[in-house]
Parts: C-alpha cells; structure tokens; sequence
C-alpha cells in the first residue's frame, strides 16, 4: 500500500530548511522516500497559492487539475513526501481578494486538502495511506517573522505592531491545524512546532524522520544543513520601512531592499524572494 505524506505548510515555520535538508540527503533518503518538491510539483506548486488569493471554485478547479498532471508523473513507490508550503494557500498578511490580507489558514487549506486527497486517491487508489504534515511557529515570532517578509517584498508601511494589529487575535498556527484535522478526518494531520527542534541538527525536518520511523543507522549519515531563508535583522527591517514610506516605487525600490538583504545574508543562506507588484 502507498503511503503519502503532505507537508504542505505553514508558511515561515522551517518550511525552507526541512525542504533543503531534504534535498541535500536526498541520495541516502532515496532508499526510505520519494520526495517531491519546488518545480517537481509543476504548476500546482503556485496555483495554491493562486487559490489562497482568491478562493473561488474556478481557482480550485485549475489546482485541481494542476495537481493531477503532477501526480500523473509520479511513479508508485512505497513512499512518497510532497513538501511546498503554497499547498496551505497564500502567506497570511499578504494581500489578496479585494486587497484584504490573508489572516486565517484553515478557510483557504481545507479546500486544498480535500483536492488534494481527492486526487492522490484517484492515482493511487483508494486505500492509499494519506497523512498531512504542517509545521507550526508560536504567534508572536510568527507574526513577526511575517512582517519582515512582507516589509521586504512589498511596500508595507506599517511596522511591527500595526501589523500584528491587524490579525487580532494573533495567529494560532496549531489551531488552525486542529480545524483542518476536523474537516479532512479521519485522514490525520501531524503537526510539528518550529520551537521543539530549535535546538535539533536537523531542525524540523527530524519531524518527518520521526513521521516515517527512519532507521538510527541511516539519521547517522545524515548531513544537517542549518538554518535556511533567515529574515533581516531589525536595523535592516527598519531601514526597509523607511524605504517603503519613501518616494521610491515598483522594481527599483524591490531591487534597492534586495540589495540590501543580499548584503546581510550571502545568497547561499537565504532563498531570493519572489518580487510582487502592489
């Protein structure tokens, strides 16, 4: 029987460093998991996304789709991960319909694992094993690691408190799990707190080893690859707000606070994020 593993978010949970780490052991993994991951999903990988700005069933139908032509190129085995945080939907405090930001996760990923569930047994069968995996973070660092990446990739002009004002009550990433464990059941959601494995060689992704019992003798060779896609730091933060209440718009003011940042943090520790127009 195939087993199927979902981790499909959150979003600024350790989603980039379990991901890498992934990747990076992929050859001694192989033999335990087929992993799928980033282009490997095709275009599911942002019509999720896409479905999160603007959760209408035209938008669902196209992800479903898309993720049928991405299973359809999966061959069977034994066990397979799909890991892209854009399964969850759009990043919370990002604009989307009606330009209202994203302040809850389970309205926009409940549909999205229902397709997905959908449709992995429709190419696998109905006694496919489907489990989901979403990785959490406690409020405050989540807002906060939030607000930095919205800070950089867009022109907000709010700082820190005005914009975890916006979410009132901040984000409870655990319970928004609970609520997608309600509606999808009795499939079961695993969830796993960024904070338990701050400490970890491995960070989050020792979650999934746990998840998939990977043997004591293969997390040995196991390389751990540190921590991936950290924000700026506050003066840097600052000095994106400034930019953004300034007069600079569009790509130039993009490509200034990516300059910035790349300056902070050499390419290789930190992913390039993707430039969104306001």
């Amino acid at each position: 029987m195939t087993r199927v593993i979902i981790h499909a978010g959150f979003h600024k949970t350790g989603t980039t460093s379990l991901q890498a780490f992934l990747e990076r052991n992929a050859q001694r993994l192989r033999p335990h998991m087929a992993v799928y991951q980033k282009t490997e999903l095709k275009r599911a990988r942002y019509l999720g996304r896409w479905y999160g700005q603007r959760p209408v069933f035209w938008r669902r139908w196209l992800f479903r789709l898309g993720f049928r032509a991405f299973l359809r190129s999966v061959p069977d085995a034994p066990v397979i991960v799909i890991s892209r945080e854009s399964l969850s939907g759009m990043m919370l405090g990002l604009r989307g319909a009606r330009l209202r930001p994203a302040r809850r996760y389970a309205p926009m990923a409940i549909p999205l694992a229902r397709e997905i569930i959908r449709e992995t047994r429709r190419r696998f069968g109905p006694d496919v094993r489907i489990e989901f995996l979403y990785t959490t973070r406690a409020p405050r660092p989540f807002v906060n690691s939030l607000w930095r990446h919205v800070l950089r990739t867009n022109r907000l002009t709010q700082n820190e408190a005005q914009f975890a004002a916006g979410f009132s009550p901040l984000p409870d990433l655990e319970a928004e799990a609970r609520a997608i464990r309600q509606a999808i059941a009795p499939v079961p959601v695993h969830t796993a707190a960024l904070e338990g494995y701050a400490d970890h060689p491995f960070g989050p992704a020792q979650a999934l080893l746990d998840l998939l019992d990977i043997p004591p003798q293969t997390q040995a060779e196991l390389r751990p690859i540190g921590r991936r896609n950290p924000g700026q730091s506050e003066t840097l933060s600052q000095e994106f707000l400034k930019l953004n209440r300034g007069k600079m718009r569009g790509r130039k003011l993009y490509e200034t606070k990516e300059a910035l940042a790349i300056a902070e943090h050499p390419p290789q520790t930190r992913r390039k994020p993707q430039y969104r127009k306001p």
